[in-house]
């Protein structure tokens, strides 16, 4: 069964859900080959969804009172977990199930942002052999692009797997989860061309994702540093 997880999750998972093979704890495990997905190291394809405008999340009464109000347009995405819905669609056959996978939060496509699409990694993860409470985090496989204007999706595959390190996480706080959700509704609202200058910063839950998430949060801010060096810009 494939155990699709996002991180602020991950302290809710059994390690008896899972059922992969950890790699030994080696260098070798520094380039992941027992994680490797086989076949070209980048590979592209498209999916494109049917009518799709679930509004599930963040509920649209507190998106107006934080201030993010859509303009006018026929969306087919309009939220976070929407488009985190049709990633994993689009992805989800080229998902090892014997492996752990954690997702991204949603993020541009490019910044400043050109057009109405962002993205979201999937990392794999695998028990940590001399931890049981532990993981050991690789660099991501895939990177899935959804626009957010028709829901089309195009999936590619990242080369080869690196090791973040292992991590450890505790069941985040309610307040962490909300802040999260906050700041990943305002870069989709941002996206699709809302216009939030005059709101004070939306965006802190990505800067405390990092903090609370450093190996996963570097290696966000290298793959997407123009985004986060803005965000981190925003609070001086």
């Amino acid at each position: 069964m494939l155990l699709l997880v996002p991180l602020l999750a991950l302290a809710g998972c059994g390690r008896s859900k899972t059922e992969t093979t950890a790699p030994e704890p080696t260098a070798a495990v520094e380039d992941e080959d027992a994680l490797d997905e086989g076949g070209p190291e980048h590979e592209a394809n498209t999916y494109v969804s049917t009518s799709f405008n679930e509004q599930t999340g963040m509920d649209a009464a507190t998106r107006e009172a934080e201030g993010m109000v859509l303009p006018e347009g026929d969306f087919a995405v309009t939220t976070p977990a929407a488009a985190k819905e049709l990633a994993e669609a689009a992805v989800a056959e080229s998902l090892d199930p014997k492996k752990t996978w954690t997702l991204s939060p949603v993020l541009p496509k490019s910044w400043p942002s050109n057009e109405p699409a962002v993205v979201v990694f999937f990392y794999p993860m695998a028990p940590n052999p001399s931890r049981l409470t532990e993981y050991l985090l690789f660099t991501p496989a895939f990177r899935v692009t959804v626009v957010l204007t028709d829901g089309t999706t195009s999936v590619e595959k990242l080369g080869k797997r690196k090791s973040l390190g292992t991590i450890n996480e505790t069941r985040p706080s309610s307040l962490e989860r909300r802040e999260l959700e906050l700041a990943e509704a305002a870069l989709v609202y941002q996206v699709l061309g809302a216009d939030l200058r005059s709101k004070e910063n939306p965006y802190w839950g990505y800067r405390k994702y990092v903090h609370e998430h450093p190996k996963l949060g570097r290696d966000l801010s290298r793959r997407s540093a123009a985004f986060f060096g803005w965000i981190e810009g925003k609070r001086r």
